[in-house]
């Protein structure tokens, strides 16, 4: 009886997590320095990209990722833990702005964009992910929520701005009991911001 109500608490909270993201339901930081022009891009992301003021920068500063987690995972991230995974998701921008041909820089100046991003929420891995029932909604498999934003590193400008929630995989002990989920999660945010990036040009 208690593993059910357990599974039937981390369903509920999973669904809650990661439901979607539209303008509704978005749990706005105060990070980004403009809201009101990101639009519902899918259930899990809101966006907005300026194709044609990106793809005048050919330079990025990479601001150290931000954390701003609306929740502390069963009160375990320890310190070490928030900043390997911060150290993480900086690396996977930096690699995605390099992937792109474009060149990371270290001051503001004409054709520099700055990004700054913030971890907002982070899912561990557990034993729930080890049930079938759980396997197929999602609960206990982890993974992460976060704020982006390009501006223009000389006004501020917003170039563009994104709001996303993910799951890792779906699969059953492939995650458990570390932040590998959060991390894939992370490679594909990359993966995405550089293919974003090589399409601007």
């Amino acid at each position: 009886m208690k593993t059910k109500i357990m599974l039937a608490v981390s369903v509920v909270v999973a669904l809650v997590l990661f439901s979607g993201c539209d303008e509704s339901s978005q749990v706005k930081t105060g990070f980004l320095s403009d809201y009101s022009k990101l639009q519902k891009e899918s259930d899990t992301c809101l966006r907005y990209v300026n194709d044609e003021a990106l793809a005048k920068y050919s330079g990025f500063m990479v601001d150290p990722v931000k954390v701003y987690l609306r929740s502390d995972p069963e009160g375990k991230l320890t310190e070490q833990q928030i900043t390997d995974l911060t150290n993480y998701l900086h690396t996977k921008i930096l690699e995605a702005v390099q992937g792109a041909g474009k060149k990371v820089v270290y001051q503001p100046a004409a054709g520099v964009a700055r990004i700054r991003v913030a971890l907002t929420d982070v899912q561990r891995s557990s034993e729930l992910s080890m049930l079938p029932q759980a396997s197929l909604l999602g609960a206990g498999i982890g993974g992460a929520s976060m704020e982006a934003e390009v501006v223009d590193s000389m006004t501020g400008e917003q170039i563009g701005a994104v709001f996303e929630s993910a799951k890792g995989p779906n699969i059953p002990l492939a995650n458990l009991g570390d932040w590998t989920a959060a991390k894939n999660v992370m490679d594909g945010w990359g993966e995405r911001f550089q293919k974003r990036l090589e399409g601007s040009r």
